[in-house]
């Protein structure tokens, strides 16, 4: 069994906190904020929601190049780079009085968020841990499904008291005197794990096995991505067209943080047991059922509640799935390159996700945006099947713990 040592435990609930953070208030404080947003600027909700899809945007775009950044200075440092970001692209958005302002405080967003979110966490985490990391990474995205559940309400308490601008300004302090802080003082210096010292089968980054297994990875990912993407910005409009009261949708929304919480302390439990393959297909297999609930049963009470728990089951699993199911099949000297080639592409769909799903839940109604899902869902399970053919024909699985 791999132990969790000092540094990596230390380091696991430093990034907890500041990717909480982080994610609370660059990406998912606009479920809250976006009505008031839309009123204040004289927006529609579709185009509010367009920020966070320029954000993703530009994420993508700045991956290639955050990906040489690794390599020349190492994850804490960009950490560190993207936190001191975010805080002047948090205040220029509570400063917007137009369209212009408003998307390239976005635009700043992604640049920081390409430094400073989840990819970059968990390369600081593969460069400390070694063969560590699916553990420590495991263990830093259990306390990471807290983040819907704390910063909703948060947010919702914080606007009724002080506006969106006036939560986009102390969101930015927080950023700026908090996350920054930890990242320079309270993360141990790395250097990238030496490929020699891994075992195990390995496939090549850029030979053709090597390229197929990624361009699978970036299916299952992408597609189940853009539903839960999607979904992460628009779930409490999603209960309210069924007719739900806008405080229990607030309330439904937030519970899920809490039952992604209990799937990934299952899998973070399992230990070596489970690998990043093994859990990315249970949560591919649970997710067509999950959106066939609550279509079929017309947000009635009992299809809610079901669909909370299997969405929740589901997309807690997958997230630990989509962090470590490279660890399957490269080395974790490779992790930084595999992540950040994949980064681009998923990035882009996960940017098209929300405003889509904006679109189509107000103009076409909840059905098909479920019918929508469904079809991602199917995808991602099929990709998913094919990568476990392919670990069990080759040996990958069974080299990769």
């Amino acid at each position: 069994m791999i132990v969790l040592y000092p540094a990596v435990l230390r380091s696991v609930v430093v990034l907890s906190i500041t990717q909480i953070i982080a994610w609370g208030t660059m990406f998912m404080a606009i479920s809250v904020t976006g009505e008031a947003m839309a009123a204040d600027l004289r927006l529609s909700r579709g185009t509010i929601f367009l920020g966070p899809t320029v954000m993703l945007v530009a994420m993508a775009v700045c991956s290639p190049s955050v990906g040489r950044l690794y390599n020349r200075y190492g994850a804490r440092l960009v950490l560190a780079g993207g936190s001191l970001l975010a805080a002047p692209g948090l205040w220029l958005l509570a400063a917007s009085d137009n369209p212009y302002v408003y998307f390239t405080a976005w635009g700043i967003l992604g640049f920081a968020g390409a430094a400073c979110l989840t990819t970059s966490a968990h390369v600081f985490l593969a460069e400390l841990a070694g063969e560590g990391a699916r553990r420590a990474i495991g263990a830093q995205m259990l306390f990471m499904a807290l983040a819907p559940s704390l910063s909703w309400p948060v947010t919702d308490f914080l606007q009724a008291e002080f506006g969106w601008r006036g939560v986009s300004v102390m969101y930015g302090c927080l950023m700026l005197f908090v996350c920054l802080p930890l990242h320079l003082c309270a993360l141990p210096k790395t250097s990238r794990p030496s490929a020699t010292n891994d075992s195990g089968k390995s496939a090549s980054i850029r030979g053709g096995q090597g390229r197929r297994i990624t361009v699978l990875i970036t299916t299952a990912i992408a597609l189940n991505g853009f539903v839960t993407w999607g979904f992460q910005l628009v779930i409490i409009d999603l209960f309210r067209s069924f007719d739900v009261a806008g405080y229990l949708a607030v309330g439904f929304g937030s519970a899920i943080g809490f039952v992604q919480m209990s799937a990934r302390l299952f899998d973070f439990l399992g230990g070596n047991r489970w690998n990043g393959l093994k859990t990315s297909l249970v949560a591919a297999v649970i997710m067509p059922p999950c959106l066939l609930v609550l279509a079929f049963g017309d947000g009635a009470e009992w299809s809610i509640l079901l669909f909370l728990l299997l969405y929740g089951l589901s997309s807690g699993a997958m997230s630990v799935g989509r962090a470590t199911l490279p660890l399957v099949f490269f080395k974790p000297a490779d992790y930084a390159g595999v992540a950040a080639r994949l980064a681009l592409p998923l990035n882009l769909a996960f940017a098209a996700a929300p405003p889509f799903f904006t679109i189509v839940l107000s103009a076409y109604g909840n059905r098909i945006a479920l019918a929508f899902a469904l079809l991602c869902a199917l995808g991602t399970l099929a990709s998913m099947l094919a990568l476990s053919r392919l670990a069990k024909s080759d040996g990958y699985a069974a080299a990769a713990r």
